[in-house]
């Protein structure tokens, strides 16, 4: 597997440019009269059993899962990173440090989205229902093997990215706080992603090409129980609306925002990162079947 990056190249922004949970908030609240999310990763426009406060506050709700979701699939990275920087404790000094910068930013972002959730239900005014269980998905993407959960990880990094720089970034009518959130985690993802690159090819180096396909189909099963927990919580963000709005919602009305909803979430956390142009040749250099195999997955999740 060829690349263009370094962990030195990793390592020195994190060094000259580093940022704080504190330097995000800056002591500000969520404006609740604005939406926090933009309307490519929340799906709610469509939805027409609601009309345009419903939506603003199913957006909001929305961002809040979105918070609380990257804290909750985030949990396995510390874990995994250290593992990758013990191995080679006493050899290249830049690959340690680098790495172990990546295991403190990883903590530094959990804590900024429990932050973000708590001063979201402080804030929003009805308590809203998040899918519990992140030690076990943890332990569920460690027990798969070490290329597969370096997979997943660049996945979700290389989305983040796309999210911000594509959607966010100049979305003027969001909440200020909440794209500045987005925006603090796409600094470090941004570098994430090519340490990813890194240690994919330092893994992948040693295994065979059946063992390339097999991280690749394991990556994809760890895919469908992600999208099972995103139903879950769309269940969630359904009875925390109804809560927020007063309204009684028909199974008909429920079914439409479910629809609409599942569709959202699984291009936002999902097919966003399995089309993610870098991903897929991250996968075309590893395999000869993995490119095909992801993209008929995405294909079938967008439909």
């Amino acid at each position: 597997m060829t690349h263009e990056y370094t962990y030195a190249a990793c390592l020195q922004p994190a060094e000259t440019k580093p940022w704080t949970v504190d330097d995000c908030f800056a002591g500000r609240d969520f404006d609740f009269a604005k939406r926090f999310l933009p309307e490519r990763i929340a799906g709610v426009e469509p939805i027409g059993c609601l009309n345009d406060e419903d939506r603003r506050i199913l957006n909001q709700i929305r961002g809040n899962s979105y918070c609380h979701l990257f804290a909750f699939v985030e949990e396995y990275i510390v874990p995994m990173v250290i593992d990758h920087a013990r191995a080679d404790v006493y050899g290249d000094e830049t690959r340690l440090w680098s790495l172990l910068r990546f295991a403190g930013e990883e903590l530094k972002h959990q804590e900024m989205m429990r932050r973000a959730v708590e001063q979201f239900q402080a804030g929003f005014g009805v308590e809203c229902g998040l899918i519990p269980g992140r030690e076990q998905v943890a332990e569920a993407v460690l027990a798969t093997s070490p290329l597969t959960a370096l997979l997943l990880t660049s996945m979700i990094e290389w989305f983040t990215q796309l999210h911000y720089t594509e959607h966010v970034k100049d979305g003027a009518e969001l909440d200020d706080l909440f794209r500045d959130l987005l925006r603090f985690h796409w600094i470090d993802e941004s570098r994430h992603a090519r340490m990813d690159s890194l240690l994919i090819g330092e893994v992948a180096d040693g295994l065979s090409e059946d063992e390339r396909e097999q991280a690749i189909d394991q990556l994809l099963a760890l895919g469908g129980a992600v999208d099972g927990l995103l139903g879950d919580q769309i269940e969630l963000d359904i009875d925390a609306l109804q809560a927020a709005t007063g309204r009684r919602l028909t199974e008909a009305e429920r079914d439409e925002i479910r629809t609409h909803q599942r569709r959202a979430y699984r291009w936002t956390f999902l097919v966003s990162g399995l089309e993610h142009p870098n991903f897929v040749r991250i996968v075309e250099q590893l395999t000869s079947h993995g490119a095909e195999k992801i993209a008929s997955t995405a294909h079938a999740l967008a439909a």
